[in-house]
């Protein structure tokens, strides 16, 4: 954590002073020195100062002291005069590139919607007078930005960081406006007093310089000002305190300070620079500008790039202008303390959901103004990708056709200012840091729009997709599909958005990422079957998960098939739709003992849909599957986080998970240090890895629940898998969903898929995991072994790897809307199984699927009520990990299901939807329909049980 910022000269002596001093050992030698330091110093200043004090001119140079008297406000109190006093004129310097225009636009608008009603004057240079009156020409009259050019004066670089621009302010530019001349036909004119004559100002009225990238955030008010100076008590130059001030030392040498300065300067005798440690933006006088920059001008020349930030304060302490050290002026570098952000601790409103008005913009340390050129923070993951850098905007930006710039969410100040991780980066930076990209990215966008619905007739763009981030491909236009666009062109866009260009990657499933994968699941045309293939397609698409995603969906009627497929297209476009018939009731040979002969039954077994369905896929799709990887689900996953393979993860047993390695094997993720993907093996071989090739796929261990029953009895039905060892049975095929293989895999054993499955069945009808079996003999049959994973889905099985539970931070059950995902948790919930718990006011809470109505996704029907934090709370209290893992099941189900009912209600209740979350599932009780109205009474019941409770 930071410090807090003092104010002024206690502000920069605190940042550097050295605290490891032994007082019992220097105290005497301090008092010593003490007073000869002191006497030395005072008859050095007045035996100098005597002879300075009423010099005119300095032999052999150019430079010359004012002795000017300043009168006629000495008799008012300081408080009335600076009460009354404002900022008459605003002036800055720029050269004329299209970029600069874009700067001049935001810095006139920013300002003028700050509520500064004075004159602004923006002075061009290092441009043709053809080119300064075209740029005149595109401004936006109703700023009222009176404009002039000085074509003679070069462009000129200066250094702001590692950046080299031209926006920051010239004061030779400045000096030819105030002090020289003024344009009069084609001649100059030189005559005293000419220039308050012409802007009808006083020789005690102010002027505020500033750099041309600069950013208004409030209304210059100079009594704020005068409360933050502490250095001066009647100060007629303002500036905003600067971080090369060091106590008793100086950013140029004494010699190299000699070279720039009379023998006789002022400058010369400073030990300490505090009064005169400043930079841009400068508030002052009139009078006092006239004094400095003719000094000013001369130090430009002898400057370096890299010292032209010194020009002013060396001329100031020449002339002996004390300035005015503030804090609010400009705010540009986070780490800083001479700059005033204790503003961004104390503001109480959200600055990327909204501008500061009242209490917040009242606030003494809120900044007059931002200078954009430099925020970044890619230390903090969360914030990597929100940069603002304002020289890096095309210039193109105020066109008509342009898009504006990517804003940040509310939801990004939610993690600068709750989160807290492992990057080593405290929340005062990343509060900083937000804050900083909000303010610069509204202004722009703020200024586009009011700019184009100026001078765009017909409309303009209002779509914000240009990102900034920090060493990410800089955009050379902002219009989409302009010339060196970083869109893709190829193939035309008939509808929705441009695709970013990405890099070219060879489709094939051994590369991290690619998108060379195929998701498909089988179901029947059954209303649950609906609602759940729904529920997944919406969280696989919540997550992100890259690939293709199939339903399968067998025996629909032509009715029901148009409905499907239509909904479909508009909640899951991403969802494909693959029809076939109902393989449900395929016949079967069955003994008819009556006569003891074989005849033929209709055998009512929906899992054969999944077999049969995924060989009439393979066969007949539409476009074809040209996907080398394959994973299939079952319509009851829900995705918590996106699945992936062949990345060369960690494999590790259930043990090894906290590897305590967090160097190699942890990431941090939204603040919090997380173990990076990792597979849980639990086998006997030695050299295992997440691999999916031809002959070697990877799935859910099922070992506890189907052991090797699918190679009992199993001679006749596979002659091939009779030379299974039990060992081998367990370790390579004793799977289940899901499975991830190649096509060429699945194409080739899918038809003894089909006819296993159907003589596991003739063998025990009983057994409902007869399609299961069926799969393992055919994978056997054709030596396609699998690696057995331990954490792909969450079944609530036994053998499913629920360590993660005891590594979750934070209570899963809190929030009611967000579920919290650990990157520990497997990244598929199969809810196969059902979830209890009791709550601490006695409710029973309940999560399986079997008991969920078959409407829920209608507009009007309830979303899911949530349990309560204090869940998870009894059940961490416990160390009971059976009943802690029933509290994450039961809540995250809830909320994923949640998340996917308005996710799809978003999209197809265009007047709104019901968002209330009152249904509390109630156990052995189940009903097709949830009409709100007329709600089942069990239903009624639990819903104001909950109620009546506090929930």
């Amino acid at each position: 954590m930071l410090p807090l910022r003092e104010y002024s000269g206690k502000r920069a002596v605190a940042t550097h002073r050295q605290v490891n001093y032994n007082p019992r050992k220097v105290s005497f030698l301090v008092l010593g020195l003490l007073f000869f330091v002191y006497m030395y110093f005072n008859v050095r200043f007045l035996a100098t100062s005597t002879n300075l004090t009423n010099s005119v001119e300095a032999p052999g140079q150019e430079w010359s002291f004012s002795a000017t008297n300043r009168g006629g406000e000495e008799e008012k109190t300081l408080v009335d005069r600076f009460a009354t006093r404002q900022v008459k004129h605003l002036v800055f310097t720029s050269t004329c590139r299209d970029l600069d225009f874009v700067h001049a636009e935001v810095l006139a608008f920013t300002l003028r919607r700050t509520g500064y009603d004075g004159n602004i004057t923006h002075l061009l240079y290092g441009c043709t007078d053809i080119e300064a009156s075209e740029l005149t020409r595109k401004k936006n009259s109703q700023h009222s930005v009176q404009t002039r050019c000085y074509p003679e004066i070069s462009a000129s670089n200066t250094t702001f960081g590692e950046k080299l621009l031209t926006t920051t302010f010239n004061p030779i530019v400045l000096a030819r406006w105030m002090l020289s001349t003024i344009a009069d036909g084609n001649s100059d004119t030189k005559r005293d007093g000419l220039f308050e004559e012409q802007y009808a100002l006083s020789s005690d009225d102010y002027i505020m310089v500033v750099d041309s990238d600069a950013i208004f955030t409030k209304k210059i008010d100079l009594w704020n000002l005068l409360a933050e100076v502490k250095n001066a008590i009647d100060p007629r130059i303002f500036g905003q305190d600067a971080s090369w001030y060091w106590p008793k030392r100086f950013p140029l040498t004494k010699d190299q300070l000699k070279r720039v300065v009379p023998t006789n300067s002022r400058a010369l005798l400073l030990e300490d620079w505090r009064e005169y440690a400043s930079i841009a933006p400068f508030v002052a006088e009139v009078s006092a500008w006239k004094e400095i920059l003719p000094t000013a001008v001369d130090l430009w020349s002898k400057l370096s790039h890299e010292q032209l930030y010194l020009a002013i304060p060396i001329a100031a302490a020449h002339e002996k202008i004390a300035v005015g050290i503030s804090g609010v002026l400009s705010v540009h570098h986070y780490p800083s303390r001479y700059q005033n952000w204790d503003f961004v601790d104390d503001i109480k409103h959200n600055p990327c959901d909204e501008r500061a008005e009242g209490t917040n913009l009242a606030l003494s340390s809120y900044p007059i103004s931002i200078r954009a050129l430099n925020f970044t923070l890619p230390q903090w993951i969360d914030g990597r990708d929100w940069s603002f850098f304002a020289d890096k905007i095309p210039s193109d930006f105020f066109s008509c056709d342009a898009w504006m710039m990517h804003q940040p969410s509310s939801y990004l100040w939610h993690l600068a200012s709750n989160t807290s991780g492992y990057e080593r980066v405290p929340n005062i930076l990343r509060r900083r840091h937000t804050m900083s990209v909000c303010l610069a990215v509204e202004a722009y966008n703020s200024a586009s729009e009011n700019y184009r619905s100026r001078v765009c007739p017909t409309g303009f763009n209002h779509n914000r997709r240009i990102p900034m981030a920090l060493r990410n491909e800089t955009w050379n236009t902002a219009i989409p599909l302009a010339e060196g666009t970083p869109m893709e062109k190829d193939p035309p866009v008939y509808f929705g958005n441009y695709k970013p260009i990405e890099a070219k990657l060879a489709l094939n499933p051994d590369i991290k990422g690619s998108d060379d994968v195929h998701f498909v699941f089988t179901t029947s045309c059954e209303q649950y079957q609906d609602w759940q293939s729904e529920a997944l397609a919406q969280s696989f698409a919540r997550v992100g998960q890259r690939g293709a995603l199939t339903r399968i969906v067998s025996g629909c009627s032509d009715t029901i098939l148009k409905d499907l497929v239509r909904r479909t297209r508009k909640s899951s476009p991403h969802l494909r739709i693959h029809v076939t018939r109902d393989f449900s009731s395929i016949p079967m040979l069955q003994t008819d003992n009556s006569k003891g002969e074989n005849a033929s039954f209709p055998d009512a077994y929906v899992p054969y849909n999944k077999p049969f369905g995924l060989r009439d896929w393979l066969a007949t799709a539409n476009p074809p599957v040209r996907e080398k990887l394959l994973v299939v689900l079952d319509p009851d996953f829900l995705f918590l986080r996106t699945f992936a393979v062949n990345f060369g993860g960690r494999v590790t047993t259930a043990k090894g998970v906290d590897s305590g390695d967090y160097e190699h094997d942890a990431e941090v993720i939204e603040g919090m240090r997380q173990y990076k993907r990792f597979f849980v093996y639990a086998g006997f071989r030695d050299n295992v890895s997440d691999t999916v090739v031809d002959g070697a796929a990877v799935a859910q261990r099922w070992t506890k629940y189907l052991k090797s029953l699918a190679f009992i009895n199993s001679s006749a039905i596979c002659p091939e898998c009779a030379n299974v060892s039990e060992t081998d049975a367990l370790e390579y095929y004793s799977v289940g969903p899901p499975y991830a293989l190649t096509r060429t895999d699945l194409m080739e054993m899918v038809d003894d898929y089909c006819n296993m499955t159907l003589l596991k069945r003739e063998q025990n009808r009983e057994y409902w995991m007869n399609e299961m079996l069926g799969y393992s003999l055919a994978a056997a049959k054709h030596n396609i072994k699998h690696t057995a994973f331990d954490n792909l889905a969450l079944s609530k099985k036994s053998d499913d790897y629920t360590g993660f539970i005891k590594m979750v931070k934070g209570n899963p059950c809190e929030d009611p809307v967000i579920p919290l995902i650990p990157s520990e948790a497997p990244p598929l919930l199969h809810g196969c199984h059902l979830y209890e718990m009791v709550d601490d006011r006695g409710l029973n809470w309940i999560y399986y699927k079997q008991l969920m109505p078959n409407n829920l996704f209608a507009c009007d029907s309830w979303l899911l009520a949530t349990p309560p934090a204090s869940i998870w709370s009894i059940a961490k209290r416990s160390h009971d990990e059976h009943k802690m893992l029933e509290a994450f099941g039961l809540c995250t189900s809830i909320k994923v299901i949640n998340q996917a009912l308005v996710d799809f209600k978003t999209k197809m209740c265009p007047d709104g939807f019901n968002q209330n979350r009152r249904l509390r599932l109630v156990k052995k009780f189940r009903e097709d329909l949830l009409e709100v109205g007329k709600v089942h009474k069990p239903w009624q019941d639990a819903a104001d049980e909950n109620a009546r409770e506090g929930a």
